[in-house]
């Protein structure tokens, strides 16, 4: 399981986004960004930022 912290991309948004892989939390990421943070698109930079911030649900735990 693969683990984000829209906080440690967002600052202030305590929503956590869980998937079986990155992929599926990459694609959880861009439909929250859209409804609760008003972004359409994102730029590579932004994308790679989310790519860093996904962990292990392990890891992820531990990092609290």
């Amino acid at each position: 399981m693969k683990v984000l912290r829209c906080g440690d991309v967002m600052p202030g948004c305590n929503a956590v986004i869980t998937g079986k892989d990155s992929d599926e939390v990459l694609e959880k990421a861009e439909i929250h960004a859209r409804k609760e943070h008003n972004t359409m698109l994102f730029p590579p930079s932004v994308v790679s930022q989310i790519e860093r911030a996904i962990k292990d649900g392990e890891d992820a735990a531990r990092a609290r």
